[in-house]
């Protein structure tokens, strides 16, 4: 069973193109950290790395 941060990053992961994936796990997992306790929803925190990612 997946603990809740895990279930988030999963989430956050379904909005994401692929070859974004790798982020959430490296260089981005501690801002997903600080947003998944803040509450922001999956599709939000995916919005903002594609966002960042398109420039």
């Amino acid at each position: 069973m997946l603990k809740p941060f895990s279930r988030y990053l999963k989430a956050v992961e379904e909005h994401l193109p692929s070859e974004h994936h790798q982020l959430l796990r490296n260089s981005l997992y501690l801002a997903l950290l600080d947003w998944y306790a803040d509450g922001v929803e999956p599709r939000d925190a995916a919005a903002r790395i594609s966002a960042a990612v398109a420039g």
